[in-house]
């Protein structure tokens, strides 16, 4: 009688399992403990959350961001709890080369969890899923270069990114003519520019369609989240920048479009639910079941609609775009000095408006820097971190007339 084998469950480590991305992927494995096992989880100071986890999924090891948070992790955790503590960007990153997951999930903020996804890719992880943007933003060319050296797949974890990713599936890049990158517009989108300036944060943080981290519904607010998401589309499909198109689709059911040589375009559509891309990337090249808890009905999500976007309206969204044509130096100047002045209008200590009046300063000021290591881009993000976090106005805040690109000239 013949036996029938199964396959042992795919072993994943989390970067970040204490925010949205994370916690949804732990949402995915929780449906299909057969395929996955948890074996390393990383977060920055969320302990409850964390501990919660950690007892619910048993890893292996474990990290957060400091000493102090790791000692108290530890003195909250039951002693029959077999787990190793770390702690760090190096912590992080030793997690990853300790557990030796098949797949790894890399959705911890700003530059966090950039060497130790690299260290995912050096020991050849099977996947490594990417839902932090700016890993791609600022260190994309060196994340590339690792991953031609290695047998690690990367898939995209952005909604948008991974519609392109399933869009792609089956033809040739040099059949592309163009991508097209959709998004909401934000909570701003029909609101009037005018009254920008009295834009408090609970507003900002009011997403239509998406339930997100604080950071990343600000920068859809700003529409930074989509030249954020430019950016990365370059980087992470090897296209040229002007084969990447925007527009502003308020519904949030097609998540993004390519168009090839011939006139067809293929567009991938879902619910927005971060569960999808997220499920795709964990059982990549197959397909896992998912209960949403309903699907998408065409007939009642009716008529779907296209803009341009405004970018005289959402000047980050031009900024991004600047950026990326300054070259390495810039997406990086651009992404450190966002991430502070989110976190500063998000303590009250900017304007709405100020938001982009920094990120513009902090690419005139830092325009003549070079990057040509991983080092120099920490060191760089570090430089422009703390020039932002002591950045105060020195110039009227941003006018509704006279030329967007005049403004932004660098």
């Amino acid at each position: 009688m013949a036996v029938m084998q199964t396959s042992s469950p795919k072993r994943v480590a989390i970067l970040g399992s204490t925010g949205s991305v994370g916690v949804n992927t732990l949402n995915v494995i929780r449906q299909h403990p057969e395929k996955f096992k948890v074996v390393s989880l990383s977060c920055g100071s969320s302990l409850a959350l964390f501990k919660k986890q950690i007892e619910e999924f048993s890893p292996l090891f474990v990290s957060v961001a400091t000493a102090e948070l790791a000692f108290n992790l530890k003195s909250s955790l039951s002693r029959d709890q077999n787990v190793r503590i770390y702690f760090g960007v190096d912590g992080h990153q030793k997690c990853i080369e300790e557990s030796t997951p098949d797949i790894l999930m890399s959705s911890m903020t700003g530059t966090f969890g950039l060497k130790a996804s690299l260290q995912g890719v050096v020991q050849g992880v099977s996947i490594l899923g990417i839902a932090n943007k700016e890993i791609l933003v600022m260190a994309g060319s060196f994340i590339i270069e690792a991953l031609e050296k290695s047998p690690t797949e990367l898939i995209p974890v952005d909604s948008e990114h991974s519609a392109i990713f399933q869009a792609l599936m089956g033809n040739k890049k040099s059949a592309v003519k163009s991508i097209i990158l959709t998004g909401s517009g934000g909570p701003f989108r029909l609101r009037d520019a005018k009254t920008f300036d009295s834009i408090k944060k609970e507003e900002a943080l009011k997403h239509p369609n998406w339930s997100m981290g604080a950071k990343i519904t600000i920068d859809s607010s700003t529409m930074m989240n989509k030249g954020l998401e430019f950016i990365e589309a370059v980087r992470l499909f090897g296209l040229p920048a002007e084969k990447i198109k925007i527009v502003i689709h308020p519904e949030s059911l097609v998540h993004s479009l390519v168009e090839y040589c011939d006139g067809s375009i293929m567009a991938q559509l879902g619910l927005s639910d971060m569960r999808i891309p997220i499920a795709l990337a964990l059982s990549y090249p197959d397909r896992i079941s998912l209960d949403l808890g309903k699907s998408l009905n065409l007939v009642e999500a009716g008529a779907l609609h296209f803009e341009e976007p405004d970018f005289e309206k959402f000047p980050c969204l031009g900024l991004a775009l600047k950026a990326e044509a300054m070259g390495r130096q810039g997406s990086i100047i651009l992404n450190s000095a966002n991430e502070v002045a989110v976190e500063r209008f998000l303590k009250d200590e900017i304007t709405y408006l100020e938001i982009p009046s920094l990120v513009e300063d902090a690419l005139v000021s830092y325009k003549s820097a070079r990057v040509n290591s991983l080092d120099e881009v920490i060191d760089l993000d570090i430089e422009v971190k703390s020039w932002s976090k002591n950045w105060s106005f020195v110039r009227p805040r941003y006018r509704r007339e006279g030329s967007f690109h005049e403004r932004v000239s660098v």
